[in-house]
């Protein structure tokens, strides 16, 4: 069903501080670094029990509550939304690490448990000792002015059903074994995507189960899974794949930890395309189909196609908003477009 020529090339000996990251951004594509954070402190613990590793978070953990996804034995470990659509399949609370901890504990003899999920925690902020021991080295001009932020992301078995991050990432198991599926971005229309609000974890989700999959409610599913891109990661493994693309994370065990280093290409002052995405929901998309083709046409030029095509012919003095983006023009374009969306 899933087509396993999508290879995903292997880097092996890669350490923390020797990433190839002109490799991978080369890449454009996942790229497996086998072993990367094998000598984490918490990943050494793992070898020895998952309670190892629950002992030395609870010992390091800054006492700060968190958001914890509760769901209940039926929905075996996939969190996402409930049937109509406007809520979920679980439920969500603030809570501490040694009160999450202790309901794992109790329940793993129980072969039906509730799934609990701890995810994308700031390492910093709950555990700032092992943020220090559990880092990588970024020494690439990308990072210039987009330092990675660590998260952290803890519970039973869960999967996230497939959805896209925008920042760039490398995902690193510790504790337990994980899969990712993971398709490009132009696959967005074989994934069925959920609605845009309300979204499990600040991302739309898609309805499909990839291990159940239903071709007849979902029928361009098969042509999604026929170039899916599958990474089965050990503890100690690290997975880098590009921002936008599409994937789905699998925990397998009873007690999992993965901590991932995402980060943003663009400098910040271009604010967040979903809000591009949304004002042309509101303002372009019922169009009539010949102004949609026409707006499409004005997209391409003005937006999608090289920028100096569009300013070589115009006097330099004149360029305005067509010159290249800094942190003052893009101040000036947010409150022409405050004023005009307040008429």
């Amino acid at each position: 069903m899933i087509n396993k020529q999508n290879k995903v090339r292997v880097l092996e000996d890669i350490t923390p501080d020797s990433i190839p990251y002109d490799e991978l951004f080369a890449e454009d594509q996942p790229v497996i670094l086998k072993g990367l954070v094998k000598n984490w402190p918490l990943v050494k613990a793992g070898h020895q029990s998952p309670d190892k590793v629950m002992e030395q978070l609870e010992q390091h953990y800054s006492q700060r509550p968190m958001l914890v996804y509760k769901g209940s034995p039926e929905i075996k470990a996939r969190f996402g939304y409930d049937k109509s659509c406007t809520g979920f399949n679980y439920s969500s609370e603030r809570t501490t690490i040694p009160e999450v901890f202790s309901t794992i504990r109790s329940q793993l003899s129980q072969e039906q448990h509730d799934y609990l999920y701890i995810n994308s925690l700031r390492l910093d902020e709950g555990f700032p000792e092992l943020s220090e021991s559990h880092s990588l080295t970024f020494d690439h001009s990308e990072f210039k002015h987009n330092q990675p932020v660590a998260k952290i992301w803890l519970g039973t078995e869960s999967v996230a059903a497939a959805h896209f991050d925008q920042p760039k990432n490398i995902a690193c198991c510790v504790v337990g074994k994980r899969r990712f599926t993971l398709f490009a971005p132009d696959q967005v229309h074989n994934l069925y995507p959920g609605p845009l609000t309300p979204t499990p974890g600040g991302q739309m989700v898609t309805l499909a189960d990839l291990s159940k999959p239903d071709f007849t409610r979902f029928p361009l599913l098969k042509q999604a899974l026929e170039n899916a891109y599958i990474v089965d990661l050990e503890p100690g493994d690290g997975l880098y794949y590009p921002n936008m693309w599409w994937h789905e994370v699998e925990a397998f065990d009873r007690f999992n930890a993965m901590v991932n280093f995402w980060w943003m290409t663009a400098p910040p002052y271009l604010g967040n395309p979903m809000d591009v995405l949304m004002h042309a929901m509101m303002s372009v998309r019922d169009r009539p189909a010949y102004e949609k083709t026409a707006w499409k046409e004005l997209f391409d030029y003005y937006i999608f196609d090289d920028p100096e095509q569009v300013r070589a012919h115009l006097p330099p003095e004149s360029h305005g908003v067509f010159a290249s983006m800094d942190d003052n023009l893009s101040r000036r374009l947010r409150a022409m477009l405050r004023n005009n969306l307040n008429r």
